[in-house]
C-alpha cells in the first residue's frame, strides 16, 4: 500500500502529542518532517515536547525543525492553562538523547517539498505561521503540495458570539494567507474532537495497555477543554485522521473565510453559499475513530 507523504506542523501541547503518535504509527502515512511553531507554548518548548514524545514512542528518527517564534505581526499569547506547565502535562520523560533542533522549519519544509517525487500533504495542528511564511517566501512549493489539512474553527458556533478557535485566532493574518493561497485545503473543525472525545473509562483502558498509554493518561490529567468537561477532546488526532482515514468522516465542499470579530480575534466563517472553496469535515464516526486510536496505540511501546 502506497503511503501518503506528510509534514506535521505542530505546537505540541497535549492533543498534538497524541496526534503525533497516531500519525507516526498510522499505516497510511509517511511522516517526512515535523515542523514546530509557537502556539500552546514557546517554539523551543514545542520542539522539546515533540522530541520527548518521539523518543518515548521509539520514533526519534523523524526530523524535527524549529519554526516561527511568534505570529507574523502580533505578540504571542501564552496558552499554558489548557496544557499544563510544560505544555504536555507533568509526565517525567527520560533525558533526551537528541535535545536540539537547530534546523529552520520553513527552509526544511521547502527542501522536503521540492526534493519529493510526489506531492506532500501538510497537516497543520497549530497556528498557521510556518505555513504562511513558507507560501509567501517560497511560492514555487505550491505545485508540490497535495493538500493542507487544518485543525481549527467551529461549525456549531454562535454567530453572534463566536468562539475564537486558538489555531486561527493566535495568528489570523497567517490563517488568511493560507486560506487565500490557492492550495487545496481541508479543514477539520474542533467540533469533531468534541464528538470523538475519550471518556474517563477509555482513558483508563488506554493506561492499562502499555507504556505509551500510561504516558498519555498522565498527560491528559493536565488537559482542559471548554467543550469537553470530563474526558479528553481529540481535535488534532481527528485532523490526522481526516488525511489518513477520511472514510471515517463526512467531508463536503463549503465556503470558508476568515472573519475578524474584533481587532485581534479571528474566526473561520463556514457557509454553504457558493462558490465553495474548501473541503470541510463535518462529522466523524466516533466509534470507528476510537477503534483506529486503540489499534494504533496497541502498536506503540
Amino acid at each position: 500500500m502506497k503511503k501518503i507523504p506528510v509534514i506535521l506542523d505542530v505546537d505540541t501541547g497535549i492533543d498534538d502529542a497524541v496526534a503525533i503518535a497516531l500519525a507516526t504509527y498510522n499505516s497510511h502515512l509517511d511522516v517526512r518532517l515535523i515542523s514546530c511553531v509557537a502556539g500552546n507554548c514557546s517554539v523551543g518548548r514545542v520542539a522539546v515536547n515533540t522530541l520527548n514524545i518521539l523518543q518515548a514512542i521509539d520514533k526519534s528518527e523523524i526530523l524535527v525543525a524549529e519554526g516561527a517564534r511568534k505570529p507574523l505581526i502580533r505578540d504571542r499569547e501564552e496558552n499554558m492553562s489548557y496544557h499544563g506547565r510544560t505544555g504536555i502535562g507533568e509526565y517525567k520523560f527520560q533525558p533526551l538523547e537528541n535535545n536540539t533542533s537547530l534546523i529552520d522549519a520553513v527552509t526544511e519544509m521547502r527542501e522536503v517539498l521540492l526534493s519529493s517525487n510526489e506531492k506532500i500533504t501538510i497537516i497543520c495542528l497549530g497556528p498557521l505561521t510556518n505555513v504562511a511564511s513558507l507560501l509567501k517566501k517560497y511560492p514555487e512549493v505550491k505545485s508540490k503540495i497535495e493538500l493542507v489539512a487544518i485543525s481549527g474553527g467551529l461549525l456549531d458556533d454562535d454567530k453572534n458570539n463566536p468562539y475564537p478557535s486558538f489555531n486561527v485566532s493566535q495568528d489570523p493574518e497567517a490563517a488568511e494567507i493560507v486560506l487565500e493561497s490557492g492550495v487545496k485545503i481541508r479543514i477539520c473543525p474542533s467540533d469533531l474532537g468534541h464528538i470523538a472525545y475519550l471518556t474517563p473509562q477509555e482513558i483508563e483502558t488506554m493506561r492499562l495497555m502499555n507504556k505509551t498509554g500510561e504516558m498519555f493518561e498522565v498527560i491528559f490529567r493536565s488537559y482542559h477543554d471548554r467543550h469537553v468537561k470530563v474526558g479528553a477532546a481529540m481535535h488534532d488526532s481527528c485532523c490526522v485522521a481526516c488525511v489518513s482515514n477520511p472514510e471515517l468522516m463526512d467531508i463536503k465542499e463549503m465556503s470558508v473565510k476568515l472573519k475578524m470579530v474584533s481587532s485581534d480575534v479571528g474566526v473561520l466563517d463556514f457557509s454553504d453559499e457558493l462558490p465553495h472553496n474548501m473541503e470541510v469535515a463535518t462529522h466523524i464516526d466516533k466509534n470507528e475513530f476510537k477503534q483506529l486510536f486503540f489499534n494504533e496505540l496497541n502498536l506503540m511501546p
